[in-house]
């Protein structure tokens, strides 16, 4: 109790991470996990990162402290790289682009720089819930809004900016976590009308845009701004390797100030040596390659989950769309208890998934719900990890 009595008002806002419960279990031996949201370990580019290394150590300057902004070489890259890929209309400038610890620090940072206790967040529902842990432990209240199959409902944001002053709206448009669905450019572009009707400022949050099956996504959020205020987080986690930790935020020029400044209060900067390794990595002719390796395997394993689900769980009720991109399938059965029966599962069938609950700002709203992620298993092992989740719900019930 004496140490509980010292903790400030922030540290008592904070919550365990239900993910990580789950992932306690996938740990197991003999345990098949359909939980954990990261990259295939057998998909990493080794060679590649090796190469990288060895390039990056040519320049010692790089066992020195970071520069806080990030390494110029990479920045100005993924400067360029934006265009190209169209994640933005004109050159936003290396000196608008700031390298984080992933894109968890750039959320972050985006809400120590944004948020006070008792600010207004408005997002998806579901949403990503590592960004709502990050984002309430600033005291916040958050205010939910539906998808359909085009993304964000419309009517639903609008009431949410009419009735509330809010801080920013946080989303994840390009194969969501959890739900994997994409928002159409029709409904992006009514969603930025509508925040410069009511000056509201996006958060676009995008680590899976480049992991795409069937067709390119539509035009990202920043892309199509004029005038209205949009931030960028991008990462390469998804596409490298997510032990590097390295993304990126763009900024306007006095957000890049301020977040510069405030990140000197915590860290210096991402590992220089990692910086320049990954500059390497992205800046060879062979990058474009293993993103589409990434999106031939993915899409295989995406195709495997289907088909298992299909043979094993749809008879039983569930429902999973198939994603067209992406590391998940999210589905739902009338009558489930995602928690209960994830649990039951992990303890007794040794396969591990992620309860819908975690995913809503209101966990009720998601008691139906479970994500599976196809990203870490074969065929063979998402049969048969399909097969006792089967016979796990039906002694379930």
């Amino acid at each position: 109790m004496f140490w509980e009595s010292l903790l400030n008002a922030r540290a008592h806002r904070l919550q365990p991470s239900g993910i990580q419960e789950m992932m306690v279990y996938a740990s197991r031996p003999g345990a098949i996990s359909f939980a954990a949201g990261q990259p295939s370990e057998d998909l990493y580019p080794i060679e590649e990162i090796t190469h990288g290394f060895e390039e990056a150590m040519k320049d010692t300057s790089v066992l020195a402290y970071p520069y806080t902004e990030g390494d110029s070489m990479l920045r100005q890259w993924i400067s360029n790289w934006m265009v190209e890929e169209g994640l933005a209309s004109s050159v936003p400038g290396s000196e608008r682009i700031l390298l984080t610890t992933g894109s968890q620090e750039g959320l972050n940072i985006i809400s120590q720089l944004f948020l006070k206790d008792g600010d207004v967040v408005v997002v998806e529902n579901p949403s990503y819930p590592e960004a709502m842990l990050t984002f309430g432990k600033e005291g916040v209240r958050f205010v939910t809004v539906s998808m359909d199959e085009e993304g964000p409902v419309v009517s639903e944001l609008e009431a949410a900016l009419a009735k509330e002053k809010v801080a920013f709206f946080y989303t994840i448009p390009t194969f969501q976590n959890p739900s994997g669905h994409s928002t159409s450019l029709a409904r992006k572009k009514e969603i930025l009308s509508l925040l410069k009707k009511y000056n509201v400022v996006l958060v676009e949050d995008e680590p899976y845009r480049q992991l795409w099956f069937d067709e390119k996504p539509a035009k990202t959020y920043f892309s199509l701004a004029k005038e209205e205020p949009v931030l960028y987080l991008g990462s390469f986690s998804k596409i490298i390797a997510p032990g590097l930790r390295c993304g990126w935020m763009v900024l306007p020029p006095i957000i890049m100030e301020k977040a510069v400044q405030l990140r000197l209060t915590f860290e210096l900067g991402v590992s220089a040596l990692l910086q320049r390794m990954i500059f390497y990595v992205v800046s060879r002719r062979n990058f474009e390659a293993h993103l589409s390796h990434l999106r031939h395997e993915y899409r295989e394993r995406r195709d495997a989950m289907a088909e298992a689900i299909s043979k094993h769980l749809a008879p039983l009720g569930f429902s999973f769309p198939t994603p067209k991109g992406g590391f998940f399938f999210w589905g739902s059965r009338d009558g489930l208890n995602g928690t209960d029966f994830a649990r039951f599962a992990a303890k007794n069938f040794g396969v591990a998934l992620i309860p819908g609950e975690i995913f809503f700002a209101l966990p009720q709203k998601g008691q139906n719900f479970v994500r599976f992620s196809f990203a870490k298993v074969d065929r063979e092992e998402t049969n048969k990890g399909m097969e006792r989740l089967a016979k796990a719900f039906r002694e379930f019930c």
